[in-house]
């Protein structure tokens, strides 16, 4: 809502904040909002070009596809949501002496590995694939890619976009590159086959590992899910999980372009 400083310097007025690229019936700030929230569900419809916002925005883009289960879990999101259940309930059973539980059933090793091997390849699918890229664009330059409009940071942070939202099924994409090559097409099809079926056999094999498992009785001393305090502690698990984890990516991509711009300003 601010604006870019970039385009103010030019002496542009930009009373009416960041309006490239942007719908002039909405504005910046619906158009921000609207783009946020089409981030955490898998609809890809647009009211601006997610290009064009500042950079700190396209963090929390990244952060929404990537947490894929907000609203109700959409799609894979409540299989996504099913996989932090197993990982909150872990860590909180640990935090207060207790053997982890979830309907009813003990949670074990295997159960926690899978539900971890599948949250961490959500995240090292789109790193690994656009390192891949980076390669291709330094050794090959446009001519794998197709075009690339923009260099440093913001290139990276295009990239990277392209194959977080392949994995989120999200849809949407900056549309600062050519994508329709072989390269992208084949690229993004890893990672939308990532996104779908790694969560998918992770939650078919934990159900049928907890399906073996004897019921057991709750007692005072189980960890209850169905509390406001374990909700708060689940949503602070998703969050550092999929924050922390691809922070090393933020730091070079979306975070350096926004301290460059600062200095430039």
């Amino acid at each position: 809502m601010n604006g870019n400083p970039l385009v103010e310097s030019m002496g542009i007025d930009t009373r009416a904040g960041n309006m490239e690229g942007k719908e002039t019936r909405f504005g910046s700030f619906y158009s921000a909002l609207y783009s946020g929230e089409n981030s955490c569900v898998p609809a890809g419809t647009v009211v601006g070009m997610h290009d064009s916002y500042m950079p700190l925005s396209g963090v929390l883009m990244f952060i929404g596809m990537q947490i894929d289960c907000f609203f109700g879990g959409l799609g894979t999101g409540w299989i996504n949501l099913f996989l932090y259940m197993i990982i909150a309930v872990f860590l909180g059973s640990l935090m207060i002496g207790r053997t982890p539980e979830l309907l009813g059933r003990k949670i074990g090793i295997r159960e926690m590995q899978t539900a971890i091997i599948a949250s961490v390849l959500q995240l090292l699918v789109p790193m690994v694939l656009t390192g891949v890229a980076c390669y291709v664009y330094n050794t090959q330059g446009n001519n794998s890619l197709g075009w690339l409009s923009n260099t440093g940071p913001h290139g990276l942070s295009t990239m990277y976009y392209e194959f977080v939202s392949a994995v989120a099924g999200n849809g949407s994409g900056f549309e600062g590159l050519g994508d329709n090559t072989p390269f992208w097409n084949l690229s993004t099809s890893l990672a939308m086959l990532s996104g779908r079926f790694v969560p998918m056999l992770a939650a078919l094999s934990i159900a049928c590992l907890l399906s073996k498992r004897k019921v057991v009785e709750g007692s005072l001393g189980t960890l209850k899910t169905e509390t406001v305090t374990f909700g708060i502690f689940l949503f602070i698990t998703i969050i550092i999980l999929n924050a922390l984890s691809s922070f090393p990516i933020y730091a070079l991509a979306p975070l350096s372009e926004h301290f460059g711009m600062a200095i430039n300003h």
